[in-house]
């Protein structure tokens, strides 16, 4: 078993780390005006399943439900990337909040990374935002193929780190029809998704792990920080 005060001493170290090497910037979701301000219109709009969609991939937003959260569920119960900062409930800082933070931070970083790298998606120009790729991505399929291929190596990290944790992981199935719901993804993009998942998943099928920069970054700190941990943590 392991203590909480250890798992959130690791929490806080991963986290520090990780901005530290890829220019990250994490800051509490309370605190912060663009995502009140966020929270805010939460509460006073009501959206078409497009403009969910569309908000939702702005703000690299993953709701549990085809619909917008409450400004509050908005606040407190969902980590958010825009640009190179990444935004965290203030529970999430409790003790009872660490696992949440190992799982989500390396996810939302693999974002912060993808920015600052720029964009790849057919015709469009680099110097394109990671956040507009996301608005088309119910629109073109070239975007809705970048999206399909971002989010694909963001989900392979949070499992990869889960598995390392726990040895389990969600089936790659469930992952894909998440995408395609909260994001209204286009079917180009859920082909892509599960296809670079696919490849994912069978790296850490053969005990590998998946080849995206923060991941491997993140599992060799991991191995080399809290080697007491892997295996040992339900996730």
């Amino acid at each position: 078993m392991i203590a909480a005060d250890r798992l959130a001493a690791v929490a806080d170290a991963l986290e520090r780390d990780l901005s530290h090497v890829f220019d990250a910037e994490v800051v509490t979701k309370e605190d912060s005006l663009i995502h009140r301000a966020v929270a805010l219109g939460f509460d006073a709009v009501e959206l078409s399943r497009a403009k969910v969609a569309e908000l939702a991939a702005l703000i690299s937003l993953d709701p549990p439900r085809l619909g917008l959260p409450t400004g509050a569920e908005y606040l407190t119960e969902y980590g958010t990337t825009i640009a190179s900062t990444v935004a965290l409930p203030r529970s999430w800082r409790e003790p009872g909040g660490a696992l949440t933070r190992l799982l989500v931070v390396p996810h939302e970083v693999v974002h912060v990374s993808q920015h600052q790298r720029g964009v790849n998606a057919g015709w469009w120009p680099a110097a394109t935002s990671h956040s507009v790729l996301y608005l088309c991505s119910v629109a073109t399929d070239d975007a809705a193929e970048y999206l399909g291929k971002v989010e694909a190596d963001a989900y392979a990290t949070t499992e990869c780190v889960r598995a390392w944790l726990s040895g389990s992981r969600r089936p790659l199935a469930e992952i894909v029809q998440s995408l395609r719901q909260h994001y209204a993804l286009k079917p180009a993009g859920a082909l892509v998704a599960e296809a670079v998942l696919t490849s994912h998943y069978a790296t850490l099928d053969d005990g590998g792990v998946p080849p995206v920069t923060v991941c491997r970054w993140t599992i060799d700190w991991l191995t080399a920080h809290a080697a007491d941990l892997r295996g040992q943590v339900t996730a």
